[in-house]
């Protein structure tokens, strides 16, 4: 789960035990019939003791303000390169793009502070590392009587040739590409 992913849910979570916490009197309990606590042998007199009602997390003394105020700042985090495909569709597995006379062209642009790297990923074997010029990148993918499944990443340094097997947690950001089977 991403980074910010959980502090969204840290939050959310936040303000609705924000939310839960009363101030005013308990609720009122609910009506029980004597005859039947009476008829059940198992049941044992237990006292209420109202919990300590502190902003503290139990671990590191943060107030729940404190948190929420937190995270705040760590929004503002953005990747040191940014990567946009082009002329796909967009999907939640990734972006799609179907071939025309039997190959796919995926282009790109990835711009960052200094020199930029990007990779052409399939079952996490690097199969090609097109040059980025000016931002901009391209790579051509045969179609296949299947689907194929690709992540393109990219990266601030050199970190993979050809053939090596990779992973995409190691890139500064990376997108999924899926070429269609033709006729789809």
């Amino acid at each position: 789960m991403s980074y910010k992913k959980l502090l969204g849910l840290l939050a959310v979570s936040t303000l609705a035990l924000a939310a839960c916490d009363t101030d005013g009197d308990p609720s009122p309990t609910p009506d029980i019939d004597e005859e039947e606590v009476e008829d059940d042998a198992e049941v044992e007199d237990v006292e209420e003791t109202p919990e300590d009602d502190t902003d503290e997390d139990a671990g590191n003394g943060e107030s729940a303000h404190d948190i929420i105020d937190g995270i705040g700042s760590d929004l503002g985090y953005t990747a040191s390169i940014e990567l946009e495909i082009v002329g796909g569709t967009w999907s939640q597995e990734g972006y799609v793009f179907t071939p025309e006379d039997g190959e796919a062209t995926v282009n790109g642009s990835a711009v960052g502070e200094g020199d930029v790297y990007a990779y052409v990923l399939q079952d996490g074997e690097v199969v090609e590392t097109p040059a980025v010029e000016e931002g901009a990148f391209s790579f051509t993918v045969e179609a296949t009587d299947s689907d194929q499944e690709y992540q393109v990443g990219v990266s601030e340094e050199e970190l993979y040739e050809v053939g090596d097997e990779a992973d995409v947690e190691e890139f500064v950001r990376f997108e999924n590409i899926i070429i269609l089977a033709p006729g789809e």
